[in-house]
């Protein structure tokens, strides 16, 4: 049972400071503040939803407080005056005694709230999980951590003194709404529905969170276990990382090309933490990548307990782990719970363009602790830091099997303005390069800008390859069959396959060829995107072409070969790569 009101109250006692609290139930209270001396209760009623309660709290709580309980509520009533009638407020005076305190807290509970932030309406699932029987209502237990200070309750969504809204479990400032409420039964209810995914976040409802004070595991040497040998690219980041394990800077970059193996450069400085009895979470954006990713950290790191979260894994807490890869949004349930944070594919949807993931990411690590960050990606505002000194960073540059990235090549096309429903004419130059990739035994990704393109384009190409023999398919975000396309073209069952940007990312495919149409489509195709779908190319050593088709050259499509050619430089002058004479067509 939740409870969705809440007491403001003052506790008085001889020789003592007035102290004010706001309680979900005073009794829980009466036990703490009589063994600190206190032996009356002011208590102004009626009870009130939990962020009028706590505002008015606090601004009770920071002024001398009157002697008397009259002069106290008069003071309530002048700052409970915006909220509720000055008829309605009243007073009630108790006096306080051990034996009004009511069931005592299990012991050891507040360790379940050590590290991380829990709503209200998680208490009844986190108390049972962990084994507790529960009460008839759990909100009397945590008011008896909130009374001892073992945890801290605030509204999760709150109004601040100049009016704007705040989720404080998300960061969210936007998104939130003033709404009827079938819990408290108020009509202005403030609602944040940009992490509702997670569960609803109200101003009538509680958020727990607490500091980490649980102790170290034990210290014992962690080394990790590779099948394969770091490249020279990769032993260099990873020493970079361990050194600045060692330093006092708390964010460090690492910045690698598409398919150069950055996992696996983190394992140096995991081990770190890990051998000292830290904890470690390791944060991607999708949920896939984190299934994927669980059983290479479990091979790597035996004798390590490893917890993976996401959505519909089952665990949310992931108690006891000492490594945990969560999506993250899952992150949202911690605070200051890690020694050190890896936010791996740092420029991946959703967490890209995402204040409220960045939020939790951040919040995450701990007081001191260490955040890395891994892209192939970095925002504008990242590579500024790194190039400025105020990031620490070290790139990795060039790929496992030592070429160079592949560079893409302008085709100059004038595609027809396409409206959904129309047919769609094959340019002649398209044919020709589907022809010469299939010819010469390459596979072939075509990447579009919107669903209704890859649908009529991928139509139309779908059926031009049969009369000629080649065999390709489509598929976008919305569709069933992505897995099952990727495996055909994995298998060689397929020529090529036309795809939105859902296949920009954890997609490697030997022997592929990449077609962008419409590349200058930039609210689309910025230049990271670009990237990623560049990066597709080439991943296995093998000499691949990636095409931007368009009838003009933006700047986004610029910038992602400037990039490009700023990491080949780079691993050329590291003598990690050759030199290769770039083509001619290229930008």
């Amino acid at each position: 049972m939740l409870s969705p009101r809440y007491f403001i109250m003052a506790a008085v006692g001889p020789g003592l400071p007035a102290k004010v609290a706001v309680s979900s139930h005073p009794p829980t209270d009466a036990g703490c503040l009589a063994a600190a001396g206190y032996r009356e209760i002011w208590l102004i009623q009626p009870p009130l939803p939990l962020w009028i309660a706590e505002k008015v709290g606090a601004q009770l709580g920071t002024g001398k407080l009157p002697t008397t309980p009259k002069a106290f509520q008069k003071q309530a009533v002048f700052y409970l005056e915006p909220y509720i009638s000055r008829r309605l407020i009243r007073l009630v005076v108790e006096p306080i005694s051990e034996g009004m305190a009511a069931e005592t807290v299990p012991s050891g509970l507040e360790r379940l709230f050590q590290g991380r932030i829990v709503l209200g309406t998680e208490i009844p699932a986190v108390v049972r999980e962990n084994g507790y029987d529960l009460p008839w209502d759990p909100e009397v237990w945590m008011q008896g951590l909130v009374a001892q200070g073992k945890v801290r309750r605030k509204a999760a969504v709150t109004r601040e003194s100049w009016g704007s809204v705040l989720c404080r479990r998300c960061g969210s400032r936007e998104g939130i709404r003033e709404e009827y409420c079938y819990l408290c039964g108020s009509t202005d209810c403030l609602t944040c529905y940009n992490c509702q995914s997670m569960g609803l976040a109200k101003s009538c409802i509680p958020l727990y969170s607490a500091d980490d004070h649980e102790e170290k595991a034990d210290e014992r040497p962690v080394v990790p276990i590779l099948d394969f040998e770091l490249t020279l690219p990769q032993r260099r980041a990873a020493e970079h990382l361990e050194a600045f394990y060692l330093t006092e800077a708390s964010r460090f970059l690492v910045w690698a090309v598409c398919g150069s193996g950055k996992t696996e450069v983190s394992f140096g400085i995991v081990a770190k933490v890990l051998s000292g009895g830290g904890r470690v979470l390791f944060a991607i954006p999708r949920r896939d990548i984190v299934i994927e990713l669980l059983p290479r950290f479990e091979k790597a790191f035996p004798g390590v307990s490893v917890a993976a979260l996401y959505g519909g894994s089952g665990g949310r807490w992931a108690e006891g782990s000492q490594l945990t890869l969560a999506t993250t949004h899952q992150c949202l349930r911690f605070y200051h719970r890690f020694d050190l944070v890896v936010l791996d594919e740092a420029d991946a949807f959703p967490y890209q363009g995402s204040h409220m993931l960045h939020y939790a990411v951040e919040r995450a690590v701990k007081p001191g602790g260490k955040l890395v960050i891994m892209t192939a990606t970095p925002s504008r505002n990242l590579i500024e830091q790194a190039e400025a000194g105020t990031l620490p960073s070290v790139s990795i540059p060039a790929r496992h099997h030592g070429r160079p990235l592949v560079v893409p090549a302008h085709r100059p096309m004038a595609l027809q303005p396409l409206a959904e429903g129309h047919q769609w004419r094959i340019p002649e130059p398209l044919e020709t390069l589907i022809r010469e990739s299939a010819g010469n035994g390459r596979k072939l990704l075509i990447f579009l800008p919107t669903l209704p393109l890859v649908e009529v384009v991928g139509r139309q190409l779908v059926l031009w390859g049969a009369k000629h023999g080649i065999c390709g398919d489509w598929t976008h975000s919305r569709r069933e069959n992505r897995t099952d396309v990727k495996h055909r073209l994995l298998d060689g069952k397929l020529h090529f396959v036309v795809t939105s940007t859902v296949f920009e990312r954890g997609i490697t495919i030997p022997d592929v060829d990449v077609i962008v149409l419409y590349a200058d489509y930039d609210a689309v195709f910025d230049s990271r995107t670009l990237i990623q779908i560049a990066g597709r190319a080439g991943r296995h050593g093998d000499p691949a072409a990636v095409y931007f088709v368009s009838k003009t050259v933006t700047r986004a499509m610029k910038d992602c070969c400037d990039t490009i050619r700023r990491m080949n430089g780079e691993a050329v002058r590291l003598g990690y790569i050759l030199p290769e004479v770039e083509r001619r067509d290229s930008f």
